[in-house]
């Protein structure tokens, strides 16, 4: 039997998120006791000095994409708009095992930098060109589970064009100039199917299902994912809200809301993710609320391409369920989930509330831990107490951001960072040592994936460019949606005295 004693430390985990010195006792790779320092000294196990160390329960990131790791820094003044008219291109992967290997390369990174910043978990929506193809999906898999990460993998799918699901854009680029590529219901939920039923069985990996948004699928899509997630006990993720025009589309579409739309459908329970939920009003988030979903807050990437800022105080108000996520590398840059949940909170005071309405270092640190876990589906972990995975970081007390240590979990939040993580165990195993990855030889990976990257960008080159015409073509009509007065405001107004009036008008051309 495997058991591992972690003693010396300072542990901090919610619910209280006091730390405390105490010691752990882990066996087959779950936390056995969580007891006072020496408690466990005549066990025989192996064992991991964390003196000087702040011990905590690894973070979750309740959304993000692997397969945009390669754009990386390719988005200067991207929308979100922006980003769907660039997704063939970003989605794309090399021919063969070339492409296999590219998936793998690109999870298994994204899993080491997660890793480095303290996270243990993730939900990867995974986009591909066409039908969800179930090797590349496996090969995601296999790239977390190399680094030693826990994730659940979903193909990330529609069945309606952006252009057809957002008029602003159709308008200006119909579909000759680009055919849509968006593949027939039928064959997406077969696919989904396949995957749903025989994804690789790796510990620490499971599947799920991910309808992208609601507006570029169809009802019969949504329905039948819905149904088939329910059928194999899977997890539902949706871009939910997201930005303005997304927003304003689906409610010309729907008659109604995009929330009201899914509680039509009969889609909105608990087994449900929803991502961003920005464009929302309070009766959306009674629904959620009601439903049980979980909503997963996404600040870097909703200032990244300027999509607005989710109010989280009321998420919580409502009852929901808060989890914090990073998305990808080409809306946020960074796979950081510490930066995330610095964010999360620090966007929960722009506005008129008062302090006690903004995030509390509890609620925030309870979000990037068992929020996430909760996205994820996963009801034991995220909380360093007996029954539960033994999923954790250490991070270095004598850093700066702990000197002096006047409120160790608020200096976590506010000044701790990735570099700060020294240990990562996830199930009791040390996949992170003295800032190492221990399980991928990161230089080499790193090494092949820029070779693979560039290959792919030069072919991807015409398909880049086309997303680039039709953002600009469509840019006046994205503007007129995004400048729409909503009661709902989550946009600082163009007529503020804090905005610029001449944005844009001077910007360094893109490389």
């Amino acid at each position: 039997m495997r058991r591992l004693v972690i003693s010396g430390g300072l542990v901090l985990t919610g619910p209280r998120w006091r730390p405390e010195p105490l010691d752990l006792l882990v066996v087959e790779g779950r936390i056995a006791s969580v007891s006072g320092p020496g408690s466990f000294a005549e066990v025989d196990a192996e064992r991991h000095d964390a003196t000087g160390r702040l011990v905590i329960p690894g973070l979750v990131n309740g959304h993000t994409h692997s397969h945009t790791r390669h754009a990386r820094g390719v988005n200067r003044d991207w929308t979100l708009e922006t980003s769907l008219l660039h997704g063939p291109w970003l989605a794309a992967g090399l021919d063969g095992a070339r492409g296999l290997e590219l998936a793998e390369l690109s999870a298994t990174l994204t899993a080491v930098e997660l890793l480095r910043s303290g996270c243990t978990g993730a939900f990867d929506l995974v986009a591909q060109v066409g039908l969800p193809d179930f090797e590349r999906l496996s090969a995601v898999a296999g790239g977390y589970h190399g680094a030693g990460m826990r994730a659940v993998i979903a193909p990330m799918v529609a069945d309606r064009s952006v252009h057809a699901a957002v008029p602003a854009i159709g308008g200006c680029c119909p579909p000759p100039a680009r055919p849509s590529t968006a593949p027939s219901t039928d064959l997406v939920l077969a696919a989904c199917r396949d995957w749903a039923t025989y994804a690789p069985a790796l510990p620490g990996i499971s599947p799920a299902l991910a309808p992208t948004i609601p507006a570029h699928c169809t009802p019969e899509l949504i329905t039948g994912l819905h149904a088939l997630a329910r059928e194999q006990g899977l997890r539902l993720h949706t871009h939910l809200a997201e930005s303005l025009p997304q927003a304003a589309s689906g409610e010309d579409r729907f008659g109604r809301s995009i929330t009201a739309e899914l509680g039509d459908l009969g889609v909105l329970d608990h087994h449900l993710t929803v991502a961003h939920a920005i464009w929302v009003d309070a009766a959306d988030l009674a629904l959620l609320a009601e439903a049980g979903a979980v909503a997963v807050t996404v600040p870097g990437s909703n200032l990244r391409l300027g999509s607005g800022v989710a109010d989280t105080r009321a998420m919580l108000d409502a009852g929901i369920r808060l989890a914090v996520g990073t998305d990808g590398a080409n809306s946020s840059d960074a796979y950081d989930q510490l930066d995330a949940a610095r964010l999360a909170a620090l966007l929960s005071r722009v506005g008129s509330r008062s302090p006690g309405g903004w995030l509390s270092v509890e609620e925030t640190l309870s979000a990037a831990t068992e929020g996430g876990a909760a996205a994820c589906g996963w009801s034991q972990t995220g909380r360093l107490a007996p029954d539960h995975a033994a999923d954790l970081a250490l991070l270095d007390l004598g850093s700066s951001a702990f000197r002096p240590a006047n409120d160790v979990p608020n200096q976590l939040l506010t000044a701790a960072r990735a570099a700060d993580v020294t240990d990562v165990f996830v199930a009791g195993r040390r996949v992170i040592a003295d800032r190492a990855a221990v399980r991928v030889d990161v230089a080499a990976a790193e090494s092949r994936f820029s070779e693979l990257v560039a290959e792919l960008h030069e072919r991807q080159a015409p398909a880049r460019r086309r997303g680039a015409d039709e953002a600009a073509a469509s840019a006046a009509a994205l503007a007129q949606l995004r400048a729409q007065p909503r009661g709902d405001a989550r946009l600082l107004p163009a007529t503020s005295p804090l905005a610029d009036p001449t944005a844009g008008e001077h910007r360094r051309p893109s490389s």
